[in-house]
């Protein structure tokens, strides 16, 4: 009996027009879990279908030493610190302050918004701190004067 194995989908090219690095990844691990993608075979595919030019980027950033000779791990940090560099806290704080509803937006994707904006802005240590601050944020960057009265009777 010959074993089979089943495909799920594709793990097509990187993209950062399109998606960021650590989407990529997070992808390229469920198509390794669904596809049965052996610990030391993750790099070999992971270079393999992330696309000339990623590859090139990777080939360059691993110099000296070949692609194939980095772990996943080391993989990931790479192309994380490369394509997505920690912010300036205090440049994060700045534009979350900053943010206001935008004309035909929609109040619940304000929010989202907004949640987005918190990612580095590190109010994580406190959840009270955060949930202040998203509230307080809110308010200020409402556009409907009525609808903020409202909250303000509340």
């Amino acid at each position: 009996m010959v074993a089979t194995s089943i495909c799920y989908g594709q793990l097509h090219e990187f993209d950062a027009e399109s998606e960021t690095v650590t989407a990529y990844l997070e992808r390229a691990e469920l198509y390794f879990d669904a596809n049965d993608v052996a610990d030391e075979k993750k790099v070999p595919v992971l270079l393999s279908n992330i696309g000339a030019k990623t590859y090139g980027l990777v080939r360059s950033l691993v110099a000296p030493k070949a692609p194939k000779e980095t772990t996943f791990a080391e993989l990931k940090t790479l192309l994380k610190s490369h394509f997505e560099p920690t912010p300036s806290v205090i440049t994060e704080w700045y534009r979350f302050h900053r943010q206001e509803q935008a004309p035909g937006e929609s109040i619940a994707s304000y929010v989202a918004e907004l949640r987005q904006l918190t990612v580095h802005c590190k109010f994580e240590d406190t959840t009270d701190f955060l949930e202040e601050s998203l509230r307080d944020r809110f308010v200020c960057g409402l556009r409907s004067e009525s609808i903020r009265k409202r909250l303000f009777q509340e």
